[in-house]
């Protein structure tokens, strides 16, 4: 009778912990979803019984691709006009952008899309505008203001919001994953990168930082947990012409790519949107005004980053000096941008 008891107990014993491991297998289980949209590779990754939720966030990130695409004129943002009072996945965008747009003194602006189709980033039929044209262009381009939910802007404004979109479409496919009680995932959207929780072991994220003179390789490696990691940089979209070559992130001062001494810059923020819109400002503004915002007791929004210069010196704010290491010997040791 005793064998009996003991051999069921052993069975129930055996029973439990494979029921403990099974368990455990299934919320590391890793699932990776990969298309294309946003005119970028995507790349979903999360870890538990994910598969369904990762679906759903692709869905959303779709439904945004054709919703924010200035160079489709039936969409959304290309409809807009004043007056119209907006809704959350236009409003969110703006709102941000607004911000940012004190924020950087003007360097993040939505109404560049005709410059950025004059030298060819939209339909890829790249060319150097006149000063001419350029100057025409800067003059006619439009401005806007929201108050609350509406918009005002002035006639004939058209808008691109390719300096938030990414970053806004990868905070609403976490929002989802987080609302499937997904608890482990990182989210690759091209230049645009959102974790959730950490990796399964309990461990860190670890973010490459692209090297910007050679993008398939890394200038140093971010450590994190839940974070939205966002880089602009030279060397995403360009064209070389006699001998030249030019960006797409665009000065709205001067309707050309941006030289601020910069090759790249890599923000770390907590929503997607903000680190969007804060990487394209602070690529625009270069590192001494980066510093000014650091040191603006007033500032609303904090933020970390990565500068890399174009002496290839490395820059990164004090938030996250203990986070980044180096990769590559062909850079200096990295200074805090103090």
């Amino acid at each position: 009778m005793r064998c009996k008891v003991w051999k069921h107990s052993l069975l129930l014993l055996c029973a439990a912990l494979l029921c403990i491991l099974l368990s455990a297998c299934g919320e590391n289980k890793k699932h990776s979803l990969q298309f294309f949209s946003m005119d970028t590779l995507m790349q979903l990754t999360a870890y538990g019984d994910a598969e369904d939720a990762l679906q759903k966030a692709r869905a959303r990130i779709e439904e945004l691709d054709e919703k924010l695409n200035a160079a489709d004129p039936s969409s959304a943002v290309s409809v807009l006009k004043s007056g119209d009072r907006l809704e959350k996945d236009l409003l969110v965008p703006f709102q941000t952008a607004q911000t940012i747009r004190t924020l950087s003194g003007g360097a993040l602006d939505l109404t560049l899309y005709p410059l950025s189709d004059a030298w060819g980033f939209y339909s890829k039929q790249y060319r150097v505008p006149s000063a001419d044209e350029l100057s025409a262009l800067l003059r006619s381009r439009g401005t806007w203001s929201l108050e609350e939910d509406k918009l005002s802007c002035t006639d004939g404004t058209v808008f691109d919001l390719g300096s938030v979109a990414k970053g806004y479409a990868a905070q609403c496919a976490a929002d989802i994953l987080h609302k499937e009680g997904i608890s482990s995932a990182v989210l690759a959207l091209g230049g645009n990168v959102q974790t959730i929780g950490r990796k399964p072991d309990g461990s860190d994220w670890v973010v490459a930082v692209a090297d910007p003179l050679h993008p398939d390789d890394t200038v140093g490696e971010l450590h994190v947990g839940e974070t939205a990691v966002v880089t602009s940089g030279s060397y995403q979209r360009n064209f070389t012409e006699n001998g030249k070559t030019y960006h797409h992130i665009l000065d709205p001062k001067t309707g050309c790519p941006a030289d601020s001494g910069l090759l790249s810059v890599t923000v770390l923020h907590p929503d997607g949107t903000t680190a969007d819109a804060l990487s394209t400002a602070l690529f625009i503004n270069g590192v001494n005004k980066a510093k000014q915002l650091l040191h603006n007791s007033n500032l609303e929004i904090s933020f970390d980053a990565v500068f890399i210069t174009e002496n290839l010196t490395i820059y990164v704010t004090p938030g996250i000096a203990d986070r980044f290491e180096k990769t590559n010997e062909q850079y200096a040791t990295p200074q805090i941008l103090r």
